[in-house]
């Protein structure tokens, strides 16, 4: 089935930023267009949904995934980095903004992997891994490798510490799973950082902090509310996502009174140093950890 997806004919993967990812980054990198994850929770309340340029009115899914993105690499990195003329300019990716890197698709596709292997001759100065997948440690050696040439960050999504709630999909991948793939690159000395973007309910808060600290360098506290990309949610407001929240018992997390208990409470457990805050946290980039 991944394979009968359209492809998508690019001549370019390194698109500019602007935006929520403008400050810290220069370029993202989109694998596919749409998400292998759009039915799962975060397909509920994911900010990528709202981008009319790709649904073009069709339901959130995975739409297609693109070609030729070891030349589109080259060809883009070429241009940035060694141009005919001028100087050459910064080169700061996130991979992936609006998809994840390590779908299923990529089991078979190995696009993200071609990219990796690219990016160990022609490194940006920043890479930032994002996922909620897994799979992204069937790459630990490349990553690890491409980690001393660049600043490099592995970073996984783990939303909330419990496995199921209430009237919600199921996760598009078991939370203590990604925890055990952040331990193996955290134990490898991979820089590593948790989204928790947007925070969902918690079963036990300050066990979470402690568990998230013992496989991450930092920390990334996100709220619908501040980070869906439009004024006070507004985008997640028109979705039935805070309605669900409230008819499972938990109206509460709709709110940033609960959010900044939390974040006081990840302060306390963390250090206020390792835990940051939105759009300030996702842009925090240029520096590496000290282990």
């Amino acid at each position: 089935m991944t394979l009968s997806l359209p492809v998508i004919d690019n001549k370019t993967i390194l698109t500019p930023t602007g935006g929520f990812l403008g400050s810290g980054f220069t370029h993202t990198i989109n694998v596919a267009q749409g998400c292998a994850f759009a039915g799962s929770l975060c397909g509920a309340y994911c900010y990528a949904r709202h981008n009319r340029w790709i649904t073009r009115g069709r339901p959130w899914g995975l739409y297609g995934y693109k070609g030729n993105v070891r030349d589109s690499y080259r060809s883009d990195y070429d241009a940035i980095k060694r141009p005919r003329r001028g100087e050459p300019r910064p080169l700061r990716i996130y991979m992936c903004s609006s998809t994840d890197p390590y779908g299923p698709q990529e089991i078979r596709l190995r696009l993200t992997q071609a990219l990796l292997e690219e990016m160990q001759t022609r490194p940006p100065e920043v890479l930032v891994i994002q996922t909620r997948s897994p799979l992204v440690a069937r790459d630990l050696g490349l990553i690890r490798a491409l980690a001393g040439r660049c600043e490099l960050w592995v970073s996984v999504t783990i939303e909330t510490d419990l496995d199921r709630i209430p009237g919600f999909p199921n996760h598009a991948t078991p939370p203590r799973k990604r925890l055990a793939t952040l331990k193996a690159f955290h134990h490898a000395g991979v820089p590593t950082q948790v989204a928790v973007s947007p925070l969902l309910p918690l079963g036990n808060p300050e066990r979470f902090a402690s568990d998230l600290g013992e496989v991450s360098d930092r920390v990334i506290l996100d709220h619908y509310l501040l980070g869906d990309g439009s004024h006070g949610g507004l985008r997640t407001k028109r979705t039935p996502f805070p309605a669900m929240l409230e008819a499972a018992g938990f109206g509460e997390w709709n709110r940033l009174e609960k959010f900044w208990e939390v974040k006081a409470l990840f302060d306390r457990v963390l250090g206020a140093g390792r835990v940051f805050v939105s759009i300030d946290g996702f842009n925090a980039v240029g520096s590496t950890p000290r282990r």
